[in-house]
């Protein structure tokens, strides 16, 4: 860590090689301030950082990448204690989850009050191109997302007002719209949620009579 510490705070993200899908825009991440608004801390989890890209890193230097073969982590529950970490990445990883509400919930249960989860995932009018499964480019996608289905298994899985939606996108920079659905898309093709956990009140919502 002493060869960071020297450098300017910016420059220490910038010289971070990440790659796959999280790196087409991850510089750009850095100089609008999005990796120091969501993705800071002392302890923020990238999950499923491997991927299928030799050599991948975590999001940021200071980032624990879990994957499937992290000590204690079962795919599902997380290794870590109860509101003790800062932020969650996940890029392109919720779609092979067979589960959503299980994993997000352990999500939100690591996570400290103010703290984010990061969710990518591809957009099905973008990448997928097609009303139904199975998807044309990887067989283990399990459900297409748009940002309103995304958002919706978020507010299935938590309680509400124990969260805060902060960013919700589509991010089709770069994306060629000349390429049909027989072809593989080229550039960016996701969709990005930022959900912030908050202190629930003490009162709960009203039901009807």
């Amino acid at each position: 860590m002493r060869e960071h510490q020297d450098k300017p705070a910016e420059q220490w993200l910038l010289d971070w090689a990440v790659k796959g899908e999280a790196g087409k825009t991850y510089k750009l991440k850095v100089a609008s301030g999005f990796i120091r608004e969501y993705l800071c801390g002392s302890v923020v989890l990238d999950l499923g950082f491997k991927g299928h890209v030799d050599g991948s890193v975590p999001i940021t230097p200071n980032a624990i990448g879990i994957d499937i073969d992290f000590p204690g982590y079962d795919g599902i529950k997380l290794p870590f204690a109860d509101e003790t970490v800062d932020a969650i990445f996940n890029s392109h990883m919720l779609e092979h989850v067979e589960n959503y509400k299980v994993v997000i919930q352990d999500w939100h249960r690591v996570l400290k009050v103010g703290g984010f989860i990061v969710c990518v995932v591809p957009h099905q009018f973008l990448y997928e191109k097609r009303a139904h499964l199975p998807s044309s480019w990887n067989n283990d996608h399990k459900r297409f997302y748009t940002p309103a289905s995304l958002l919706r298994e978020f507010e299935e899985s938590l309680q509400p007002n124990s969260y805060r939606v902060r960013h919700l996108c589509d991010n089709d920079l770069w994306f060629d719209y000349h390429l049909g659905p027989d072809k593989h898309s080229f550039g960016c093709y996701e969709i990005e949620l930022v959900i912030e956990k908050i202190q629930m009140p003490y009162w709960t919502l009203e039901r009807d009579s």
